[in-house]
This record gives structure tokens, C-alpha cells and sequence, in this order.
């Protein structure tokens, strides 16, 4: 008994270590898209979040094995000590998040918006030249 439960701390500290080395990563990941969010295409934008996304899909498989070893003592310093530096880089991380998908959720308004002026524009030129048109013929017909 001692044994297993020793071994499943062993493998606790091992996720919990790769959990943290994960979420070192997508923090990293999202800093850098955060600081060029503005001057990045929206392509180079999506890959780079697909790219994060991967290691967002590994993090939740390595927590997934951690909520499986029930018998692991969680409440050692040092396995204490990974779940605060865990819950402070996804509180940051979510931080993040925030500011990243704000620049890009107004992007999208202001393309919609000068499309939708385009849009408008073309409209208003349409009226304009049938107004022509038919305001010519009545010109001539008057003349």
C-alpha cells in the first residue's frame, strides 16, 4: 500500500511538473500573440492559436490523469507548490485571453463596418447613376 501510494505521488509531481512546463508554454505562446495581435494577419493569427490550442488539448489530458490518481497525496508542499504556480500562470493566461480576443473581436467589427460601408457606397452609387439616368431622359424629353 505504501508502495502504490508512494509511486502515485511520484507520478502526481511528474504530471504536475508537465502541467506546469505546458502551461509555461502557452503562456509563452500567448504573450507573443498578444504583443503583435495588432500588426499579425489574421491567417498567421489563426495558426498561431491552433498551435496554442494543441498545447491547451495536452494540458487537459495531463489533468485528466491527475484527477484520476486519487490516492497521490496532493496535499504535499511540493506538489502544493506546482498547483499555485499552475493556478497563477492560468490566471494570467486568462488575462491574456482577454486582451487577445478583444483586439481581435474589434478587428472583426471594423472589417465588417468598412464592409459594410463598401457595401452602402456601391448602393448610394447604383441610386445615383439610375437617378441619372432616368433624370437625363427626362432632361431631354423637357428640352
Amino acid at each position: 500500500m505504501f508502495q502504490s501510494k508512494a509511486a502515485e505521488t511520484g507520478e502526481l509531481q511528474q504530471i504536475l511538473r508537465d502541467e506546469l512546463d505546458s502551461f509555461a508554454s502557452v503562456l509563452q505562446i500567448s504573450q507573443k500573440i498578444a504583443s503583435q495581435v495588432r500588426s499579425l494577419p489574421v491567417p498567421t493569427l489563426s495558426s498561431m492559436v491552433n498551435y496554442r490550442q494543441e498545447w491547451i488539448d495536452k494540458i487537459r489530458l495531463l489533468e485528466e490523469k491527475r484527477k484520476k490518481l486519487q490516492g497521490a497525496d496532493t496535499e504535499q508542499p511540493l506538489a502544493r507548490e506546482y498547483m499555485k504556480k499552475i493556478s497563477d500562470l492560468a490566471r494570467e493566461l486568462v488575462a491574456i485571453d482577454d486582451k487577445i480576443y478583444s483586439h481581435l473581436q474589434s478587428r472583426k467589427l471594423k472589417y465588417v463596418q468598412e464592409h459594410s460601408d463598401i457595401t452602402a457606397g456601391i448602393n448610394v452609387n447604383k441610386k445615383q447613376k439610375r437617378n441619372l439616368g432616368s433624370s437625363s431622359k427626362v432632361d431631354i424629353i423637357q428640352e
